[in-house]
């Protein structure tokens, strides 16, 4: 038997395992730039969710 078929024919696995470690690792890799960004952003630059989110008609 050809090696060709061998390790074609049957991947033992291996073919599986990327199909979960490649989207896990993009997303990571994502998250990680993302994050990396957030870090270097001045802070006169970055959101105040406290006063985005209060509400101009609060029932209060």
């Amino acid at each position: 038997m050809k090696f060709e078929h061998f390790f074609f024919g049957h991947q033992g696995g291996w073919d599986e395992i990327l199909l979960v470690v490649a989207p896990l690792g993009l997303l990571a890799w994502l998250l990680w730039a993302a994050n990396r960004k957030a870090e270097k952003m001045d802070p006169e630059k970055k959101s105040n969710f406290g006063t985005e989110n209060d509400s101009k008609y609060s029932d209060d």
